[in-house]
């Protein structure tokens, strides 16, 4: 088991926007093994007032929620932030040539690798609210 020292999000609040269970779980437990404490909401409505009720400190979110556009969706969200909080986005479809993840900081491809969350994670640490 890793050391506390390598992991990247403890005392980290993480939000993770994702309507899939079986995504869920797994994407649960691999930022639960990075330290972060997860709150998992399937619904962007939902996840809006969630933004608004608790500091969070980097949020992951599956860009097909339902019919939601992810362009319209991001701006939203960051128009809700009370401060600039990373947001790593997922999809199974790789668009961003086209523009579509205007908003995202981050884009992972989905089945989502370990290797490439821990990648996008470390590259947005120094955003985060508190700094391990």
């Amino acid at each position: 088991m890793k050391s506390l020292e390598n992991k990247l999000l403890i005392n980290k609040n993480v939000l993770l926007i994702e309507d899939d269970e079986v995504h869920q779980m797994l994407l649960q437990l691999m930022l639960q093994g990075q330290g972060a404490q997860v709150s998992v909401q399937p619904d962007k409505d939902q996840a809006l007032t969630m933004i608004t009720q608790k500091p969070f400190d980097l949020i992951l979110m599956d860009t097909r929620l339902g019919k939601v556009n992810a362009l319209s969706f991001t701006q939203i969200l960051r128009a809700k932030m009370p401060v600039d909080i990373p947001i790593i986005g997922m999809s199974s479809v790789d668009l961003q040539g086209r523009g579509i993840y205007s908003g995202l900081d981050e884009v992972l491809i989905r089945p989502v690798e370990y290797s490439h969350l821990i990648k996008a994670i470390r590259k947005l640490g120094g955003r985060m609210k508190k700094l391990v």
